[in-house]
């Protein structure tokens, strides 16, 4: 059984999965939880494996995710009989409603005006607006070769196709460190601001603004937590865009307690929702008027000691099973330009409707 067979049993049969492919390696991972409902996830637990999805805003209808790791396996499947045990495995769960309606070019621009009206009076300095993009597809059935389509044109990206049936089901490829710890270190990261990849010459003012004050306020935050190296600003690519980009590394170990409270205190950042943070989002509440649900929120694998790695949900799409709704936004602030704002999203759609439209 390969990846693909897996993932497709699972989403025919109502179980609960991940699957991912980490930047820059080769190896896709794959996992399942058989028995009992999945949990949620409220704080690191010692040796338990599995994969962490957490919303843009945690509610009841959205909750922070814990897929445990009862079958697992990484590219084939050599386990005696596993596709036999998914087979006999079928859970009554029902898929959620079908995706929001798109948001129009026109509303778009509305909203952009709106929230430049709303940072001109100083209040905020930075909101990060994002709409949705509906697009009908046998997506249930096409799933599998999106999945491998993203990972191989994609390989700086993480790439990922998980689905909690009756809650959600997700995928996409993302070009940002949420907060990941490895036997060298932590790191995270700040990305913002956003250009077609190869423009070449100076980033402009609005640009530099907005990636100044996401990384000035990770750095900040991250103060308490002994030393971090900080490198950056540095463009980097993802796909056909390019962003700025300030990485920041603590070289040992944190303690899951440790890893616990950044992690609680970093999400969400102005990256994904403005600054300063709490009034931004009290905005972007009257402003969208859509629930973001996982997009902008976190996910990534859990390993049996202290290692995790989590990415924000960018570059992503929710799956129905007959359409996906893709989720792009950008930063706005008073230097913003409606058009622009459009055409930045118009850009980080291409990650995903690119592997639509090649299907």
């Amino acid at each position: 059984m390969n990846i693909a067979e897996a993932q497709t049993l699972c989403l025919q049969r109502n179980i609960p999965f991940y699957s991912y492919r980490l930047p820059g390696m080769r190896e896709v991972h794959w996992g399942a939880q058989l028995q009992g409902e999945v949990a949620e996830f409220k704080e690191m637990r010692g040796q338990e494996e599995g994969f962490v999805i957490v919303p843009f805003r945690e509610s009841p209808r959205d909750p922070a995710l814990f897929i445990r790791r009862d079958l697992a396996f990484v590219d084939e499947c050599r386990i005696p009989h596993a596709a036999d045990l998914l087979k006999q495995h079928r859970r009554g769960a029902v898929w959620n409603k079908g995706p929001l309606p798109g948001v129009s070019q026109a509303e778009y621009y509305r909203q952009v005006t709106a929230v430049i009206d709303i940072l001109k009076r100083g209040e905020v300095s930075k909101m990060v607006l994002s709409r949705s993009i509906q697009v009908e597809a046998e997506a249930l059935r096409l799933a599998p070769v999106w999945f491998e389509r993203l990972a191989g044109r994609y390989p700086e990206a993480f790439v990922f196709l998980v689905s909690v049936p009756g809650v959600m089901a997700w995928m996409g490829a993302s070009p940002e460190i949420f907060l990941r710890q490895g036997a060298k270190g932590m790191e995270t990261m700040a990305l913002a601001g956003t250009r077609a990849c190869g423009t070449g010459g100076a980033w402009g003012e609005k640009e530099t603004e907005e990636q100044q004050i996401v990384s000035r306020y990770i750095g900040d935050l991250l103060d308490g937590f002994g030393k971090w190296d900080v490198k950056g600003p540095f463009t980097r690519k993802a796909g056909k865009i390019e962003h700025l980009c300030t990485a920041f590394f603590h070289a040992g170990h944190l303690s899951r307690e440790d890893a616990d409270c950044i992690r609680k205190r970093l999400h969400p950042t102005p990256a994904v929702g403005g600054f300063p943070v709490r009034q931004a989002l009290q905005y972007l509440e009257q402003t969208e008027r859509y629930n973001r649900r996982y997009y902008a929120g976190y996910l990534g694998p859990v390993g049996n000691t202290d290692e995790f790695h989590w990415f924000v949900n960018l570059r992503c799409m929710e799956i129905f099973p007959q359409a996906v709704s893709l989720y792009v936004g950008g930063g706005i602030t008073v230097l913003s330009e409606p058009r622009k704002e459009w055409e930045e999203t118009e850009l980080k759609s291409r990650t995903l409707l690119d592997i639509l439209a090649d299907v």
